[in-house]
């Protein structure tokens, strides 16, 4: 178990699609109200630029997230204040003429758009991290569908774990995604690069599972903490398929998980596809809910095929253990490279 869990605030994290942030109010430019890691914010779009801050008006605690946009700021709905997007206090309508007062200032934080999602770091001063890789961005091969978020009553430890966990596969999901035959898998060399594991699984070959399953050659960039990309040459028809998965820590027993599919062939229906993504999440979500405590604890019993979630668990902490020794000890524990297999990666 993970004791102090703020070395999470150093990392990049989704809080909300674009088209959530869209779709929150008739301007389609917010406010809208997040939590990440317990911590509740508001991200809105004012002037053009997407900005999340602490859901909190610094005069009488209002929530900013109940305001509206006006212009290039955001006003409180309670006493009318305005924020522009650095968190400064523009107006105060009580007394126009000012003065305004110095610590009339909302705490922001850093915040970019990228693959269709809002991503939020709550700190900024080891400057270490990246917005997790995906592979299919920006690549004409594929079609890209961004499913709608799932929340699930579990850490999002525990959705990592279930997302990259072999043995899994032929006890939940048998004819589905798994032949229930196929129970024994393999150990993987795992490589630590550039804050990513990276692993392969030769998924077994002429199982009998559902037409819309990607079985094939599934190849793991996970960057920590908590997102995984998936690619998978399919021994059906050889195309390649990519599932992303990335799971906002909403705090320490539930996660907001969001689903990015791309796959190769474009001339078929999405909503297939999307149906069967469902279906196996539906399958997996009542395990995991299930288990108990949400959280990771120290006393569970582990064997040599849970290798990926025993080195998962180890990094973690790992980071949590650096963090707390400064960047320097931080970056290391993160970008260090250890290396399993005989792969070679850019320098």
């Amino acid at each position: 178990m993970i004791k102090d869990n703020s070395y999470l605030r150093h990392f990049w994290h989704p809080v909300c699609s674009v088209k959530e942030l869209e779709m929150s109010s008739p301007s389609g430019l917010g406010p809208l109200a997040v939590t990440l890691l317990s911590q509740h914010l508001v991200v809105a779009n004012l002037g053009g630029k997407i900005v999340a801050m602490r859901d909190r008006c610094i005069h009488r605690s209002a929530r900013l997230s109940a305001g509206q946009v006006v212009g290039a700021d955001l006003q409180c709905p309670y006493h009318g204040w305005k924020y522009r997007a650095d968190g400064a206090c523009t107006f105060v309508p009580a007394m126009p003429e000012g003065p305004i007062p110095s610590k009339a200032r909302v705490e922001h934080f850093e915040c970019e758009e990228k693959y269709g999602l809002i991503w939020v770091r709550l700190d900024s001063s080891y400057d270490c991290t990246k917005i997790p890789h995906f592979s299919a961005a920006n690549d004409p091969r594929f079609k890209v569908i961004i499913q709608e978020p799932y929340y699930w009553k579990s850490s999002a430890e525990r959705r990592w774990e279930n997302f990259t966990d072999f043995s899994h596969f032929a006890f939940v999901h048998p004819k589905s995604l798994f032949d229930p035959n196929a129970s024994q898998p393999p150990l993987v060399p795992m490589d630590r690069v550039d804050g990513k594991f990276h692993f392969v699984y030769d998924t077994p070959k002429g199982m009998e599972v559902n037409k819309l399953a990607i079985i094939g050659q599934f190849s793991y960039i996970c960057s920590m903490p908590f997102a995984i990309n998936l690619s998978s040459l399919k021994y059906s028809d050889d195309t390649t398929s990519v599932l992303f998965n990335v799971s906002c820590p909403v705090n320490d027993t539930e996660s907001k998980n969001y689903f990015i599919f791309a796959r190769e062939k474009h001339d078929d229906s999405d909503w297939p596809h999307i149906a069967f993504n469902d279906l196996v999440f539906a399958e997996d979500k009542p395990i995991i809910e299930g288990e108990w405590p949400q959280f990771i604890p120290d006393d569970e019993v582990s064997v040599v095929t849970d290798k990926v979630s025993t080195q998962y668990r180890k990094w973690l902490r790992e980071l949590q253990v650096a963090a707390g020794k400064g960047k320097e000890a931080f970056n290391e524990a993160l970008n260090g490279r250890v290396l399993e297999s005989d792969r070679t990666y850019p320098q």
